[in-house]
C-alpha cells in the first residue's frame, strides 16, 4: 500500500468517525494543512480572506471531497518487499498480516509518521484506528491489535503517552532496520529476528570429560528436530568459565542444526530485562519452528527462571515458564551459573542437566595452545598455572590477547592478575604436584605402579577410596597429587586444621561442605592427617567426637569421586572407618635396594657402601637432602650419604637397623 492511498484511507477514516471540534479534528486538519503541496500539488485553493476568490476552500467539511482528489495511482512506498517476506516468515494472514503493514507504514514513512505523532498528541488510540484500517470492526478492534502474535513475539510495540493519554503503536528496532534496509533474505531476517547464529570454535575432543554426555545429547536434540518433539530442555551449569556456551556450540555443531542465541541486547545495546528476552524467545520459537533444522541458545538463564523478588514483586510466573518448558517447539539450551535458586518444578522439565566442571589438565592444555596459536603468542609461561589452576582455560583468551597487545610478553603476569582477581586478591595457593613422581621408589605390599594404572584406567569407576598409612616421608601426599593428575582432575587438600570447628556442628558442616564442593568442582578429595578425624570412637570423652566420625563415615558411603586419606597413625582411626575404605596401602621405608635405585635417579651418582648401612629411609629425605644440595654443589657420594644419615636420626622413632 502506497504512502499516499493509506493518507487517502485514513482522511476518509477520521472525517467519518471523529466530530468537527475535537482534537483529532484539529490534529489532522493541522497535518493535511502543512502537507497540502505532497496530497494535492499544483492545487489551487480559496484564499479565505477573499468571499469571491477561486479555488477550494480547506475546512473540516471539504476533507472528504478532497482525499478523494488525491492521486495514488501506481504508488509504492518501499516496505512492501520487506513487509511480504517477513508475513511469510512469521506466518501472517488476513488482519495480522494487514496490521503489520499499516503499522509499518505510520511508523517508517515519513509523512504518516508526523500523522501518527499527532494523532497520540491528541489523545487519539493508534491501536483502534489501525484496527479500522486492517480491516477489523470498530468495535473490540484495539483490544484484537493488542492480542496479535505481532504484540505477543516484540515485533510491535505499544505505549502510552502520560500526558495526552494517547496510546501509540510502533515497530522493534530489529524489524525496523529490516524495513529500512530493504532486506528480503530469509538467513538474513533469521538472524536479525531470531537471534546471531553460533557458531563452535571447538571440538568434541575439547570437552572429553564430558564424552558421554555429549554423545546422548547430540543424539536427543537430532531426534527431537527429526520428530518435531515439544518441551526439549537441556539445562547446562557450572561455575563461569568452564565452557558452557562453547560446549552448546559444539553440541549443535554435531547435531547438524543451526543455534541461534536469543535476547542478548536490548535496542539500545543495552542488558535486556526478562520481558524483553520472553519476547525473543518466543518471537525465536516461532521463527525456528516453521524453519526446522534449528536450536535455541538461552544464556544466563536466571533471567527467566529466577525466583527472587523485585520492587515487591514477584519476577515471574511459575505456570508460565513451566508450560514454556512443555510447550516449546523448538529444542532449548539454557546455561546457567548456579541453579540453586531454581525451582525444582521447572528442573523436573528439564530434558537433561548437564554439570560442568574447570575442564582438567590435559584438556586445559588443549585449549590454551589453540588460543595461544589464534594469538599468535607462545603460551609456555602458562605450563605451571595450566597444570594446577582450574580456572586457567577462562582467562587464558583474555590473557594471551592482553600479552598480544603488550607486544608478545607478559602471558603469566597477565593471567596471574586475573586469577587473583578471581580470588578476590588472595595469593594463589600453593599446588601439590606429582608429575615428577617415580612409583618405582615406593615400598609397599601391594605394586603402586599397578594400582595406579587400575584406578586411572579409563573404563575405571570413579567412586573408589584410598586410605595411605605409613611413616611421614613416605610419599602418601605425592601418590595423592600423582594419582589426581592421572585421572586430569584438580585435587582439593583438606587437613585437620581446615575442618576443626570449636563451634558445636562445626566440623560436620566443614566435612559435608569439603565432600559437597569436590564433587561440585570434580576434584579428587585428600583428607591429610585423618586420624584428627576418624580416632576410634571407643575413646570418644565428647559426643562431638562421634557425630564428625559418623558425618565423615556417611559422606565416604554416598561420595561419588575418589576420596583419598593418609595418616602417619593407622592405629588411631575408627575400626568403622577402616573396614569402609576400597583399598588400604600402608606405605614403607626403603628397602636397601630401593635406597640404592633412589640415591641414582635423585643425584645421577653410584649409591656409596655407606648407604647400606643407613635404615629407614624415606622418599621425604632423599628430597630434603636434594633440596640442601643447592647450597652444597660440590658434595661427593660419601657427603649425601652423610646428610641422608643425619635425616634419619633427627625422626623422633630411629627404625631398628636391618642386618644380614
Amino acid at each position: 500500500m502506497g504512502e499516499k492511498l493509506l493518507a487517502q484511507r485514513i482522511l476518509c477514516l477520521l472525517r467519518a468517525t471523529k466530530s468537527r471540534g475535537g482534537k483529532a479534528a484539529s490534529a489532522t486538519l493541522d497535518w493535511a494543512d502543512d502537507q497540502r503541496d505532497w496530497l494535492w500539488p499544483g492545487h489551487v485553493w480559496r484564499d479565505p480572506g477573499k468571499k469571491k476568490a477561486r479555488g477550494d476552500r480547506f475546512d473540516w467539511d471539504s476533507l472528504s471531497r478532497l482525499a478523494g482528489e488525491i492521486v495514488v495511482d501506481g504508488e509504492d512506498n518501499g516496505l512492501s518487499a520487506g513487509i511480504a517476506a517477513i508475513a511469510d516468515l512469521l506466518d501472517l494472514h488476513g488482519f495480522d498480516r494487514d496490521v503489520l503493514s499499516v503499522t509499518a507504514a505510520l511508523d517508517r514513512l515519513p509523512h504518516l509518521a508526523v500523522l501518527r505523532d499527532r494523532l497520540v498528541s491528541a489523545g487519539e488510540d493508534i491501536p483502534a484506528l489501525i484496527a479500522m484500517l486492517a480491516g477489523g470492526e470498530p468495535s473490540g478492534g484495539a483490544l484484537r491489535v493488542r492480542r496479535s502474535p505481532l504484540i505477543k513475539l516484540g515485533l510491535i510495540e505499544a505505549s502510552a503517552d502520560s500526558y495526552s493519554g494517547g496510546v501509540d503503536l510502533t515497530l522493534d528496532w530489529r524489524l525496523a532496520d529490516i524495513l529500512d534496509g530493504g532486506f528480503t533474505d530469509e538467513d538474513r531476517l533469521v538472524t536479525v529476528l531470531a537471534g546471531a547464529r553460533q557458531p563452535a570454535a571447538l571440538s568434541p575432543d575439547d570437552f572429553a570429560e564430558h564424552a558421554k554426555d555429549l554423545e546422548f545429547l547430540v543424539r536427543l536434540v537430532r531426534g527431537a528436530v527429526t520428530r518435531g518433539a515439544s518441551g526439549v530442555n537441556v539445562l547446562i551449569h557450572g561455575p563461569p568459565g568452564t565452557g558452557k556456551t562453547e560446549l552448546a556450540r559444539t553440541l549443535a555443531a554435531e547435531a547438524g542444526h543451526a543455534l541461534h542465541a536469543v535476547g542478548e541486547s536490548d535496542p539500545d545495546g543495552d542488558e535486556p530485562n526478562r520481558r524483553y528476552r520472553v519476547h525473543a524467545l518466543t518471537r525465536a520459537q516461532r521463527l525456528l519452528a516453521r524453519r526446522g533444522g534449528s536450536l535455541i541458545l538461552f544464556d544466563e538463564m536466571e533471567d527467566l527462571f529466577a525466583d527472587g523478588i523485585a520492587s515487591g514483586q514477584k519476577l515471574g510466573s511459575k505456570i508460565f515458564v513451566n508450560r514454556l518448558l512443555e510447550s516449546n517447539p523448538v529444542p532449548i539450551l539454557w546455561t546457567s551459573n548456579a541453579i540453586g535458586d531454581v525451582d525444582p518444578a521447572h528442573l523436573r522439565r528439564m530434558s537433561y542437566v548437564l554439570r560442568m566442571d574447570y575442564p582438567g589438565p590435559r584438556a586445559r592444555a588443549r585449549i590454551v595452545t589453540r588460543i595461544a596459536r589464534a594469538e599468535g603468542v607462545d603460551a609456555g609461561s602458562l605450563d605451571t598455572l595450566v597444570a594446577r589452576e582450574p580456572e586457567t582455560a577462562a582467562i587464558a583468551r583474555v590473557a594471551l590477547r592482553s600479552a598480544a597487545l603488550a607486544g608478545g610478553t607478559g602471558v603469566a603476569a597477565a593471567a596471574g592478575s586475573l586469577l587473583l582477581g578471581l580470588r578476590g586478591g588472595r595469593c594463589l595457593p600453593p599446588q601439590l604436584s606429582g608429575s615428577a613422581l617415580d612409583l618405582d621408589l615406593y615400598e609397599a605390599d601391594e605394586g603402586i605402579r599397578a594400582l595406579v594404572a587400575r584406578l586411572s584406567a579409563a573404563d575405571a569407576p570413579f567412586d573408589f577410596s584410598l586410605l595411605l598409612t605409613g611413616p611421614p616421608g613416605t610419599g602418601k601426599t605425592a601418590l595423592a597429587a600423582h594419582l589426581a593428575e592421572r585421572l586430569d582432575r584438580p585435587l582439593a587438600v583438606k587437613r585437620g586444621s581446615d575442618l576443626l570447628s570449636k563451634w558445636v556442628g562445626g566440623t560436620e558442616a566443614n566435612i559435608a561442605e569439603a565432600f559437597a564442593t569436590a564433587r561440585d568442582e570434580g576434584s579428587v578429595l585428600l583428607f591429610d592427617e585423618v586420624d584428627s578425624l576418624l580416632r576410634d570412637r571407643q575413646d570418644a570423652r565428647q559426643s562431638w567426637e562421634v557425630t564428625q566420625v559418623n558425618e565423615l563415615l556417611t559422606w565416604m558411603d554416598s561420595h561419588p569421586l575418589p576420596f583419598i586419606a593418609a595418616t602417619n597413625f593407622a592405629q588411631r582411626l575408627d575400626p568403622a572407618a577402616l573396614r569402609r575404605f576400597v583399598f588400604k596401602i600402608d606405605l614403607k621405608v626403603m628397602s636397601h635396594e630401593t635406597a640404592e635405585k633412589a640415591f641414582y635417579r635423585f643425584f645421577g651418582l653410584s649409591p656409596p657402601h655407606a648407604l647400606r648401612d643407613i635404615s629407614g629411609l624415606t622418599p621425604g629425605d632423599f628430597a630434603v637432602v636434594k633440596r640442601q644440595l643447592r647450597y652444597r654443589p660440590e658434595a661427593s657420594a660419601a657427603d649425601i650419604a652423610a646428610l641422608l644419615r643425619a635425616e634419619v636420626q633427627a625422626k623422633p622413632e630411629r627404625p631398628v637397623r636391618l642386618g644380614f
